[in-house]
């Protein structure tokens, strides 16, 4: 659906820091399932960013790898080129503390087990990952939103793994009200320094509230800004709306 770009008119181009790979996922999905993903669901650059390409890894800053060949399309003689950027991996033991902000949607939507449940067990996972220094805050929301866990040192496990557990199905879907609580509450929490950040796990679905994305970007833009940063993990097939976690994520820096 993009139109062609004539590289001998316009020869830049820029790239985005943040990677968006659900693309790919959402089509393989459909297709396992025995039907072609809708039109909107393909998103070329996604699929690209989906797979690891063995790129050298430098020990700071970009590597940056160019190779060519001849395009399978288009005017004769045509070139297709790839540029791959690779940045150096931060080993866990080096990095910052984090301070994470799980924004949870509890609604109705979210019961089946390839979502909140799998929300659930993925936090579990995060735990054993954590380390001294970090901290986890937990908001839930379905028609309204609420704080489940103030943040919480890591080396309070089973605190947070209590908090984790007693999760469940509640309401409608006030992706909003629940944003903006989380935000407060990562506002609260801040600490210079620290991988200060907002992690949004949903199905993608607001039905009540302002349900578009306008009214919250304002919010993710200003604290992205200030240094909170946001990430959406979109859980379960069907009514996930991959669209509306994408725009929140780019506004968000994450």
């Amino acid at each position: 659906v993009n139109p062609v770009t004539a590289a001998a008119t316009d020869n830049l181009s820029t790239f985005a820091l943040d990677v968006d790979t659900a693309s790919y996922s959402m089509a393989r999905a459909y297709l396992e399932a025995g039907s072609f993903p809708p039109p909107d669901v393909v998103r070329v650059e996604e699929f690209v960013n989906a797979f690891d390409y063995a790129y050298p890894r430098p020990s700071q800053g970009f590597s940056i790898t160019v190779d060519g060949a001849s395009a399978p399309f288009g005017a004769p003689g045509n070139q297709l080129v790839r540029v791959g950027i690779q940045g150096a991996e931060i080993d866990s033991g080096q990095r910052d503390p984090a301070v994470l902000t799980f924004v949870i949607d509890v609604s109705g939507s979210m019961q089946e087990p390839n979502r909140l449940p799998l929300v659930k067990e993925s936090l579990r996972l995060l735990v054993d990952e954590l380390r001294e220094g970090d901290q986890v805050g937990i908001v839930v929301y379905g028609s309204r939103a609420r704080v489940v866990l103030e943040h919480t040192p890591a080396s309070e496990r089973d605190r947070i793994l209590s908090a984790i557990d007693s999760l469940g199905n509640e309401g409608s879907t006030n992706v909003e009200e629940g944003l903006r609580l989380g935000y407060d509450q990562a506002g609260r929490a801040f600490q210079r320094g620290a991988s200060n950040r907002v992690i949004l796990a949903s199905d993608g679905v607001a039905n009540v509230g302002a349900t578009g994305p306008e009214a919250i970007l304002r919010v993710i833009r200003d604290r992205a800004a200030q240094g909170i940063y946001l990430t959406t993990v979109g859980f379960g097939m069907g009514s996930y709306n991959d669209h509306l976690m994408e725009q929140l994520a780019n506004d968000g820096n994450g």
